[in-house]
């Protein structure tokens, strides 16, 4: 069925409710606040050639550019300097941005996002959307020169925080809130926002570049190792193949059943493994995501996955984008037909009178308006455009770290 007249639909209601929150929001984060809606207008100006769109982004890049040098921001990547920063790097590649408008910013921010990291680093604090780990996506678009010695030095010190096991190689997780209530416990995250996943995901794509390949290789095999090793025995259908932690034995932490999302889940999971093949020319890596992703494709739904709204982070828009990309990446028709239902499904939520272009986004206990990226409207809109431009590589990919 051909979805593109409600998707243009609901695209230009997206575009309508950002213009307001892009003008008064004051949080400058790249997936939590108004910077990740300059993504939106950026691809929505791809799609449309309309120069108020293009305006847009060029306004929010100013007040995002103004924040850096105004706002106490950390230099994490979903809220702080190093997202920030990276925006405006795509939107520079893109040609949105002259580089030499800019380039004079980033020695600065060069200094203060590698302090951020070593010191989060060095305590083991390795999340991707909040710690350490994140700041090496703004460093993997600087020039090579910049950014190679400080890509090493990061390499290293998930070398030193590395658990090491017969299984493999991960990392404790120092995030999640049942770390926090097992403070004398080793826990370790599956998830793709905060867990080992991202590590992998990160590492292959420093691995791309070239950088310390001899030192990231073993990281990267170890640690799909040791994630292929917590994989449950009676996984599979309608259950998860993967917990949501682990203990260091392997016995499963908290909910053995995780979500369908891309921040916990075996969708993360796969695309880590997807993303892990194809830039190490691995098979074996690519055929463990595609089984994963062929069940989640035929068995995975709104209730087994615990799919409450149509947000990226764990909702719907999320679960049709992932899909769609891997059916792109594999050519597989399973993937593709099921990466349209879940489109379905995204279209199908926008039915809140209240809400903004009809959506609405879940926060235990009840439902609440967002606008941002990774939670809200803008990070729905991005993946509504990918069905409308399947030829358009979306970059903005590389922000959650999807294959």
């Amino acid at each position: 069925m051909d979805y593109k007249d409600d998707m243009n639909a609901v695209l230009e209601n997206i575009s309508r409710e950002l213009d307001d929150f892009t003008a008064n929001d004051n949080n400058a984060g790249l997936l939590g606040g108004y910077t990740g809606c300059a993504l939106f207008y950026a691809y929505y100006y791809q799609l449309t050639s309309r120069d108020e769109h293009l305006d847009k982004v060029l306004f929010i890049i100013q007040k995002s550019i103004q924040a850096l040098s105004e706002q106490p921001l950390n230099g994490s990547f979903c809220g702080g300097v190093s997202g920030v920063a990276w925006c405006v790097q795509h939107l520079t590649q893109m040609g949105f941005i002259e580089e030499d408008d800019v380039e004079d910013a980033f020695g600065e921010i060069d200094l203060m996002v590698a302090a951020f990291m070593e010191e989060s680093l060095l305590a083991g604090k390795n999340d991707f959307l909040h710690e350490g780990l994140g700041t090496a996506l703004y460093f993997l678009e600087r020039p090579l020169p910049v950014a190679t010695p400080i890509l090493e030095r990061f390499v290293g010190y998930l070398e030193q925080s590395a658990h090491r096991f017969p299984a493999g190689i991960t990392w404790k997780d120092m995030f999640s809130s049942q770390s926090e209530q097992y403070p004398n416990k080793d826990l370790y995250n599956l998830g793709l926002a905060h867990g080992v996943p991202a590590i992998i995901a990160i590492l292959g794509r420093i691995y791309e570049k070239g950088i310390a390949r001899d030192r990231v290789l073993p990281l990267i095999e170890g640690g799909i190792s040791w994630l292929i090793s917590n994989k449950k025995s009676h996984g599979g259908g309608a259950e998860s193949w993967y917990p949501v932690l682990t203990e260091a034995s392997g016995v499963t932490v908290g909910d053995a059943h995780s979500r369908l999302g891309w921040c916990y889940g075996d969708l993360g999971i796969a695309s880590a493994l997807l993303g892990a093949g194809k830039r190490l020319q691995r098979a074996d890596y690519n055929e463990i995501a595609l089984a994963m992703l062929r069940d989640i494709a035929q068995h995975r739904d709104a209730q087994n996955g615990a799919v409450h709204d149509a947000c990226i982070c764990h909702g719907s828009a999320g679960v049709a984008h992932i899909l769609q990309q891997a059916a792109i990446d594999t050519d597989d028709p399973v993937i593709e037909k099921a990466a349209e239902r879940w489109l379905q499904v995204t279209l199908s939520m926008n039915t809140w009178k209240d809400g903004p272009a009809g959506y609405k986004f879940f926060h235990h206990p009840g439902y609440y308006d967002s606008y941002n990226v990774l939670e809200g409207i803008a990070g729905v809109g991005l993946s509504l455009m990918g069905f409308l431009q399947p030829e358009v590589k979306p970059g903005w990919n590389n922000s959650l770290l999807i294959s």
